[in-house]
């Protein structure tokens, strides 16, 4: 018998370092470690790292100086976006051939409501096939969260990694949630958790047993409320299929700290041809153009302005970042970072007009 709602999580493990495999199978059980920046340097930071590299230390976020250490046989590679997109978008494909009800929330998880399709099957049996055909079509492994609601298929999917599945039947939400951290809740995060064990709050089933009037005095009538719903692993949301997009960015970090007005000006011009592609895919413009600096010190500020008319020319999303440097950067100050974002959409279809010429150029 089916479930009267069902929820999916799909999780893929490790994803770009999986990908890597996939690609290279001769690096199949190396600890391999992907990184944003130089992977010949000490600089940049760990985007993932395998389960084999993982057994060293080595974890997302993490200096590439200090997982060398820890894990100096490692397989170090630089991110390949185009490569993992590719991926990604297979991935979805196909799933979407077995459902449209897919709401993709990362280049690697989604959500499933999978709740029509049950019938000879029920909704872990059809997650079981799933993993089976990713594994068979794609090369990748994915973990799996099965139960009523988005909430607790989430935190499933990552109870039992890699190429695990959870499943949480209806009614034992709040029991399967109960023992874990409170900053483990999807959505609860380091500072909230910090508030939360300051009141004596540990655990999920603490959160979920606590005198609500002391939430909503600390978190507010609403947040406090939906904390404690959430840790009763209560959850009503849909499955959503499309999501208008917000924002588009790019971003460049640099192997040595960069100072040369030439090259941060050829960086601001690539970004700008990669955004530029981007919203002609998407069919979009965009209004607003922001830039973003992080110093050697690792300190980080961005910088906006809109526009008299929306764009999806390189040229003026590339002169309007230029005059965000002029205002916000000292020459000769070192940058470990520098992005550009575009935000502010609205469709192709909208009036606009040329606004700078092409041949600016950063002085």
């Amino acid at each position: 018998m089916g479930w009267l709602r069902c929820i999916l999580h799909m999780d893929l493990d490790a994803f770009y370092a999986s990908v890597e495999e996939v690609v290279n199978p001769a690096l199949a059980g190396q600890p391999i470690i992907v990184v944003m920046g130089e992977a010949t340097t000490q600089r940049g930071a760990v985007a993932t790292a395998s389960y084999a590299a993982r057994r060293f230390g080595v974890h997302s976020a993490m200096p590439v100086g200090q997982a060398r250490k820890l894990c100096p046989q490692g397989v170090y590679l630089p991110v390949r976006h185009h490569l993992y997109e590719e991926y990604s978008q297979q991935v979805m494909a196909l799933l979407r051939q077995q459902t449209p009800l897919i709401e993709q929330v990362s280049i690697d998880e989604c959500y499933a409501d999978i709740t029509a399709l049950q019938g000879e099957m029920d909704g872990p049996q059809i997650a079981a096939r799933w993993q089976e055909m990713l594994k068979a079509r794609t090369g990748l492994s994915a973990s799996m969260g099965v139960a009523a609601n988005k909430l607790v298929a989430k935190m499933a999917s990552g109870h039992n990694k890699p190429a695990g599945m959870t499943v949480v039947e209806p009614g034992y939400e709040a029991a399967f949630l109960s023992p874990m951290p409170v900053g483990n809740l999807y959505g609860v995060g380091p500072k909230w958790a910090a508030r939360l064990n300051n009141l004596g709050i540990m655990t999920v089933g603490d959160l979920a047993a606590a005198d609500l009037d002391i939430l909503r005095e600390t978190f507010g009538p609403h947040l406090g409320r939906e904390l404690q719903e959430r840790a009763a692993g209560r959850s009503s949301e849909s499955v959503i299929t499309s999501r208008e997009t917000k924002s588009l960015s790019a971003e460049r970090t640099f192997f040595e700290d960069t100072y040369d007005r030439a090259e941060l000006w050829r960086h601001i011009r690539q970004m700008s041809e990669e955004l530029a592609g981007r919203l002609h895919k998407q069919e979009l413009l965009a209004r607003t153009i922001a830039i973003k600096l992080r110093f050697n010190n690792w300190r980080t500020i961005t910088r906006a302005v809109t526009l008299a008319s929306p764009t999806d020319l390189a040229e003026e999303i590339a002169f309007a970042s230029a005059g965000l440097m002029r205002m916000a950067w000292k020459r000769g100050t070192p940058l470990r970072l520098l992005g550009v974002r575009v935000s502010n959409f609205s469709e192709t279809n909208a009036p606009r007009q040329l606004l700078f010429p092409y041949t600016y150029k950063m002085k």
